[in-house]
This record gives C-alpha cells, structure tokens and sequence, in this order.
C-alpha cells in the first residue's frame, strides 16, 4: 500500500506541481498558452494509452519488474523536463513521463485489486485517493513556492526524487509471478457489454475529465483574472487537498453502510452542484471580491464530488468479476483516463470562460445520468 500510495501522488504530482509554474515556464521557453495547455493534455493522454500494454506486462511478467520499469521512465523524464529550452522538449518529455505515469499508477491499482474486492476494495482506493490528497494539495502549494522562489525547473527535480521512492520501495515487494495466460478471446467485448463496468468505468471517467479541464484553466484564471501570484494559487492547493481528503474519508467511513454505487450518485450530484458555480462566476460577470470565493467553492465541491465518486466508480467497475478482474482494472483506467484525455484535448479549444464552465457543468449533468441508470451486469467471468 506504500508503495502504491507513493506512486499515485508521485503520478499526480506531474500535473499538480506542474501547474502554478505553466506561465513561467512558457514565457522561459517560449510557448504559448496553448501549448502549455496541450502539455497537461499531452499528458493525460499519454497516461492512458498504454495502460493496457502495463497491464499485460504485468500479468506476463510480474507486478514488480513492471512497476520498476515504469517508474524508471517517469523519473527520467522528469529529470529531462527540468532542463528543457524549447516547445518540442517539453511535449517530448511529457510523453514519455505520461507513459511511465500511467504505468505505475495502473500496477499499483493491480497489486491492490490483487488483495481486495467489494467495499473493502472502494475502502482500500481510497486511501489512494488520500495519497492523491497530497499530490492534490502539497503539489500544487509546492510548484507554487519553487516558482516564485528558485524557479519552475527545481519542480521536475523534485518529481524525480519522488518517483524514485516507489520505485525502491518496490524493489523490496516480494510478489509470486503470475502464471502466463493467453488473455481470453472477446475479453474487451464482454466487458464493454457489461452494464456495471462500463457504466462504473465511464462514470469516473468523467468526473476525471472535469478535474482535468479545471486544472487546465485554473492557472490562467488566478493569474489572469484574479492577478494572483504563483505562491498564492499554489496555497490555494491546501483547499482542494483538505477537500478531497474530507471526501476519502467520507469513502472509507461510509462504503459499507451505504454501497459503492449509492456513493457513486452522491459524488455525481455533488461534482454537478460545484460546476454550477463555477458557471455562475463567469455568466453573471462577477466582481473579484464574489467571483474568487465563488469559484474556489466550486472548485472545492467539485473535487469532494471527484474524491466520492472515483474510488467507488473504480471498486463498482471490477468487483462482480469472478475472473479476470485484474486485467478488468486496466480496461477500467484505459476508459477513465481515455475520457480524461479527449477533454484536455478539447479544453484548450474552449477560449471562452462562459462556454467552458457550461461544458464542464453539461458533462457533470451527463454523470448524474450515468450513475443514475439501471444496472444489469452482462458477465461476471
């Protein structure tokens, strides 16, 4: 669980500590906003693309070796982007840490889903979840301070020695290698036409969308709009860390009285009321002193809404599954990142603060529908 944790907060951090620095860095570099907007995206995209092939190296391999190898490629990376000059370096080497990202944190999720299932599952995610309350929070608030202090370079040093603790970590995890199977066939399309997971899968996949198109704005927003300074929007990392810690607690506390798929449709509900003010913000053209704590409130319901919401939507997806649950994950986070991927794509279109508060609050609208529908499980093996 260590070195699970570790991983996930050392994967989110590649955003979270990134961010606060993103117009420093694209005015040292010379890119524009757009471009620095494609690196976050870039990113999420990257991460879920071969989260399939982890998974698989993992089953043919071991956890282990293929937790290793992703986590060397993140550091590395890492250590590269601290000295890029140009554009095409940074989109370079936000490729390759994407990949190694998405490996590490797909493997740990597979170590867990080794050990545990049902409510004691969502109950274990969530404490992933807590670990991404530390990227969430700590990333951001440190990114803001390098920033504003010693430079944005020192933050991709800084993810590089913190890649690096899970990766000794797991050089210490004994773990039996699997026995190399053939996947079976039509493996996907059994999955794809089980109602559960692909409602499960898709539904936090959303929420994972909605973050990402906040944390594509929001440094723009407080240094354009509310003309904040790097260290404050960094500080400003505590709020959404205390929420989505609240909301981890809420997880593990409730999840077996109340279920994952009713936590599901709480977390939903409360995404959408925090993107509803968000849009409020910027339709009423609000001054600063309403429009900040109006959308920080936002912002800090929608991350309790996405801290609610993900780890159940993760345990609902595979927990039925007899067999095959293990590589089930990897399909499971191949949606949820995929969605996020094709939002931080389209993100960067949405120049407008009207229009892209209306789409963030529509795709919150679409997830109440989601979770809200019937379930009929297609296949449990």
């Amino acid at each position: 669980m260590l070195t699970a944790c570790s991983a996930v907060a050392a994967a989110q951090m590649a955003t979270t500590i990134y961010l606060p620095g993103m117009p420093a860095l694209g005015a040292d570099i010379g890119a524009s906003d757009a471009t620095l907007q494609l690196s976050v995206a870039v990113f999420v995209v990257f991460a879920a693309l071969p989260v399939v092939a982890w998974g698989r190296a993992a089953e043919r391999f071991g956890r282990v070796p293929a937790f290793v190898a992703a986590g060397l490629c993140f550091v590395l990376a890492s250590a590269g982007l601290a000295l890029i000059t140009n554009a095409p370096e940074l989109l370079g080497l936000r490729v390759v840490q994407a990949i190694g990202a998405g490996g590490i944190a797909v493997v740990a999720r597979m170590m867990i889903k080794d050990l545990f299932s049902g409510a004691e599952l969502a109950r274990q995610l969530s404490l992933l979840s807590m670990a991404f309350v530390v990227a969430l929070g700590g990333g951001q608030v440190v990114g803001g301070v390098l920033t504003s202090t010693v430079g944005w370079r020192y933050g991709f040093v800084v993810l590089a020695v913190l890649a690096a603790v899970p990766v000794a970590l797991a050089l210490r995890i004994s773990l039996p290698k699997p026995e190399p199977k053939a996947p079976a066939k039509g493996t996907v399309r059994r999955l794809l036409g089980d109602r559960v997971f692909a409602a499960s899968a898709v539904a936090g996949g959303i929420g994972f969308a909605i973050i990402v198109m906040i944390q594509q704005k929001s440094a723009f927003i407080f240094t354009d709009r509310f003309s904040l300074q790097p260290w404050v929007f960094g500080l400003f990392g505590v709020l959404y860390g205390a929420a989505y810690l609240a909301g981890a607690t809420y997880v593990r506390r409730t999840v077996r009285r109340l279920g994952a798929r009713a936590m599901m449709r709480q977390g939903a509900w409360i995404m959408l009321a925090g993107c509803a003010l968000i849009a409020v913000v910027w339709l009423f053209d609000s001054p600063r002193a309403i429009a900040l704590p109006v959308f920080l409130a936002g912002y800090i319901a929608t991350t309790f809404g996405q801290a609610t919401l993900f780890p159940n939507s993760a345990a609902h997806a595979v927990s039925h599954l007899v067999s095959g649950a293990a590589i089930a994950v990897t399909w499971c986070a191949l949606i949820q990142q995929g969605l996020a991927g094709v939002a931080s794509l389209v993100g960067p279109s949405l120049t407008g603060l009207i229009a892209w508060s209306l789409v963030i609050t529509l795709l919150a609208a679409v997830n109440v529908l989601v979770v809200a529908a019937p379930e009929r499980s297609g296949t449990t093996s």
